[in-house]
């Protein structure tokens, strides 16, 4: 009989620290929106010529606290490019220059400018192996001190960034998002 009491008790305390460790999380702040998944494009599966179900960012509405990161789940052939706050989509010069050119590439109030599915970064060669085009993660940070964005002088202020889809025909079809930065004290 003692050791079924024994057994018994030894439970309940597992149970009792089981449920309390969350609540301790919470009061540590713990439970902060630092790391934010997003889809942007539904998967290769749907991306065919003219299907525009691929063309979305999903959510779009996306949380995020300061010093934050978003990390953009891309399929297929799409470029990420956050624009800072107050920027909207009217405000995107998507006839700029060449208007049958396949990327937007309107550097106005551009907070973030992300790897080219045409070509790698900084305009290198783009990959066969995989495609730059291919599925992959592409993470944006939201620093709140300068020295650790990109470039290192960006900073990140509470507020609401515009995310499209360089991709013209993406773009018009529809394919932006807005990401909230909110400072740690706004609540939800």
């Amino acid at each position: 009989m003692r050791r079924s009491t024994l057994s018994i008790m030894g439970l309940v305390a597992v149970l009792c620290i089981g449920l309390a460790a969350p609540l301790a999380k919470a009061e540590k702040g713990e439970d902060k929106r630092l790391s934010v998944h997003a889809a942007f494009g539904r998967g290769l599966n749907t991306a065919q010529v003219g299907n525009k179900v691929n063309d979305a960012i999903l959510p779009n509405n996306i949380e995020v606290d300061l010093d934050g990161v978003v990390h953009f789940l891309v399929s297929g052939f799409h470029q990420v490019v956050v624009y800072k706050p107050g920027t909207t989509p009217d405000d995107i010069q998507a006839f700029i220059g060449n208007s049958t050119a396949p990327f937007i590439d309107d550097p106005n109030n551009q907070f973030y400018l992300g790897i080219s599915p045409a070509g790698g970064p900084l305009n290198t060669a783009g990959t066969i192996n995989p495609l730059n085009g291919s599925n992959r993660v592409e993470s944006v940070s939201f620093p709140a001190s300068v020295g650790t964005g990109t470039p290192p002088t960006a900073k990140a202020e509470p507020g609401v960034y515009l995310v499209i889809c360089n991709v013209r025909a993406h773009f018009q079809n529809g394919m932006f998002a807005f990401i909230e930065v909110k400072a740690e004290d706004e609540d939800d």
